[in-house]
């Protein structure tokens, strides 16, 4: 192979690495931002707007464990916005966005993050224990 071959190969290989970077980088940011979205709502005390950065079966759960509409009832959960950068892992359609002592978890509706579970504290060697999510 050429000198000139290797350097377009090269560059090609780089561009893909660089356009796959950024796609990764996008995906991560727009998970975050949904999860922020959560977070600083409930934070604000707008249950509305809360409601509606949550997953149709979410909030359908959590109204239905309540005994009440989403947008009073997700503000009665310990939803904290925590402090310093956002933790995102992004698995193809899902993710978790790790933010203080905060754990949430969302997945793509439609093309659009949307929060699964919320108000999520780890337990040893078991899944998540979340106070916002499906059972």
């Amino acid at each position: 192979m050429s000198t000139r071959q290797l350097l377009t190969t090269g560059l090609a290989v780089g561009g893909c690495v660089l356009a796959l970077g950024g796609c990764a980088a996008s995906q991560d940011d727009a998970a975050g931002a949904a999860a922020e979205r959560l977070l600083t709502a409930a934070g604000q005390g707008d249950g509305a707007a809360a409601c509606d950065a949550l997953a149709p079966p979410t909030r359908g759960e959590l109204e239905k464990s309540a005994g009440k509409p989403c947008e009073e009832a997700v503000l009665e959960e310990d939803l904290t916005q925590g402090e310093g950068p956002a933790r995102v892992t992004v698995f193809d359609s899902m993710a978790q966005v790790v933010r203080g002592p905060e754990t949430v978890f969302l997945s793509r509706f439609d093309g659009e993050w949307l929060v699964v579970a919320a108000a999520c504290t780890p337990v040893p060697d078991r899944p998540y224990d979340c106070s916002i999510g499906l059972p």
